[in-house]
């Protein structure tokens, strides 16, 4: 396999893109699956920007950010999901109990 060609000594594209890493964690808090991806992605960015491919770690950084917007409104929904199923079966234990 060949290695990918290395910049020249004088390349300074500027700064590399945020990762997205906070928001990752983010993520991996409120929905798992969605946030491990997404903090594999922020992972990569540093790397990517070290090696010289400035476009994929822009790539790697727009994906760590869908992910983790991904993660937090998946997350969002199943926590009220849950929080709304467990208000509704409080209520009806409640409601069979006083009915007893």
């Amino acid at each position: 396999m060949t290695e990918p060609a290395r910049p020249p000594a004088d390349y300074n594209p500027g700064p590399p893109p945020s990762s997205n890493l906070a928001w990752g964690i983010v993520a991996a808090i409120i929905c798992l699956p969605f946030g491990i991806v997404s903090i594999f992605q922020a992972a990569k960015v540093e790397r990517l920007w070290a090696q010289g491919d400035p476009d994929a770690a822009r790539h790697a950084a727009g994906a760590a950010r869908r992910w983790a917007i991904i993660g937090a409104v998946v997350g969002v929904v199943l926590w009220v999901l849950v929080v709304v199923g467990g208000v509704l079966l409080l209520g009806t234990l409640l409601d069979d109990a006083a009915s007893h």
